[in-house]
């Protein structure tokens, strides 16, 4: 059987990566004439189609694309690259709202912007992979944020108790293209490659307001949020200071992306918190101090969230003296799942239940994927069946001036058969908390 343009990728990912694992002061030369074959720029394709998303300032859609012919388009961006006459175009800035009120600014690159940098991404991962800090989680192949949940886990289990709980001030938005760079270039010396990751770094940003006017701002620092080989440049830039945490230091250092714990076995002096500090701001980075803080997980009832996980030590009860690292999901992610539900079953919708089951589950199917990997997470998802339920039990109330017992008291089992994916639910708890 003929080699697949995928597994040609594939295996030129796999030698880049043992090359650079064996030869760690190797710097690569050769890799901008790889980024516009037409095989990898076809892979690269391949993954933004995956991912889907929204078109950038051009308004070109993956529809549009192949509508006009998807081959011809990748020969023009390779053409275009061969000729060394690319010019990103501008990131679209679109703000998210943040649940403490705050906003996450996002940058959309076109289509065509995504493909170029998922094909260099494509060249370049491997190489830095090979070498990444092993604390490091964010956005890496084959590691996840369950990984990084149970090495922690594990690490409080061993006697790294004492927790320094960091928050970077806009992590993303602030990184120094020039030290960047400068990183990026211990591995890569190719000036052509260089060249066009440092285009991807200052392509301009552009932004429409509530008034329907267009600015576009010059990109100064930072690798904007949303853009395809940001997470991994975001990776390169922050693995200094995990190396210096995890080889230099007894600590533990445990990232992903821009949250980071540090653990210790001991209680952190006012001298190595002002070190720490110190070494990020080095780095050209800040720390957010009201976000920052010290738990010691040896005392009662202590806790403190990462990823969206809560971590707290409960006292066994069938054990006197003795007590287990609890974890599961944090208040915050249950609050934003109750309000990801309470947003679509509404008490006044014009849906019917079948359209609203529809609606609810992928919510159920994302929070139950993301929790259920690890921790301890059965009593949250009883509760969160409690509240779907209640939520569909109150909705099917209003429906009728009279007390509608259209879900009542066999709720749970009428959702069910209408394909609602519960977590964990059994009949006696689910009536208990519907009604």
């Amino acid at each position: 059987m003929a080699t697949t343009r995928s597994e040609k990728v594939r295996a030129l990912q796999r030698k880049l990566y043992i090359s650079s694992k064996q030869e760690r002061s190797h710097r690569f030369y050769s890799l901008y004439d790889k980024v516009y074959r037409t095989d990898v720029l076809a892979e690269a394709y391949g993954q933004c189609r995956a991912n889907k998303g929204n078109p950038g300032v051009d308004g070109v859609t993956f529809e549009d694309i192949e509508k006009q012919g998807l081959q011809p388009w990748l020969e023009d961006i390779s053409q275009t690259l061969r000729n060394r006459e690319y010019k990103p175009q501008p990131v679209k800035r679109v703000n998210i709202p943040k649940p403490d009120g705050g906003i996450r600014p996002l940058g959309i690159p076109t289509i065509r912007d995504r493909v170029i940098q998922t094909a260099c991404k494509i060249m370049i991962e491997p190489i830095f992979e090979a070498h990444l800090n092993s604390g490091s989680y964010g956005y890496r192949p084959k590691r996840k944020a369950a990984d990084a949940v149970k090495q922690i886990e594990g690490l409080i289990r061993q006697g790294y108790v004492h927790v320094y709980d960091g928050d970077l001030k806009g992590y993303f938005d602030n990184i120094p293209h020039d030290r960047l760079m400068d990183k990026v270039a211990r591995r890569i010396s190719d000036s052509s490659m260089l060249s066009l990751i440092r285009k991807f770094l200052k392509a301009p940003v552009q932004q429409t307001n509530d008034e329907g006017q267009t600015t576009s701002t010059k990109s100064t620092k930072g690798t904007p949020q949303g853009g395809v080989v940001s997470p991994l440049l975001a990776n390169i830039y922050l693995n200094d200071f995990s190396e210096l945490i995890n080889a230099k230091t007894p600590c533990r250092m445990i990232s992903y992306a821009d949250d980071f714990v540090i653990l210790y076995g001991k209680p952190y002096t006012a001298v190595q918190q002002e070190w720490i500090k110190g070494k990020l701001e080095e780095e050209g980075l800040t720390l957010n101090e009201s976000k920052t803080k010290m738990v010691d997980m040896k005392m009662q009832r202590a806790e403190f969230d990462f990823l969206g996980y809560n971590f707290k030590k409960i006292p066994d009860f069938r054990k006197k003296g003795r007590w287990y690292m609890k974890v599961q999901p944090s208040r915050k992610s249950r609050k934003k799942f109750m309000d990801a539900i309470r947003s679509i079953v509404k008490h006044r919708t014009s849906k019917v239940l079948d359209e609203l089951i529809d609606a609810v589950n992928p919510v159920i199917r994302g929070w139950r994927n993301y929790f259920a990997q690890c921790g301890y997470p059965k009593r949250v998802f009883f509760k969160m069946d409690w509240f779907v339920v209640g939520r569909f039990y109150r909705w099917a109330k209003r429906l009728s001036q009279r007390r509608s017992k259209c879900l009542a008291p066999d709720a749970w089992k009428i959702l069910r058969q209408k394909g609602l994916e519960l977590f964990v639910v059994t009949k006696s708890r689910a009536v208990k908390g519907a009604v």
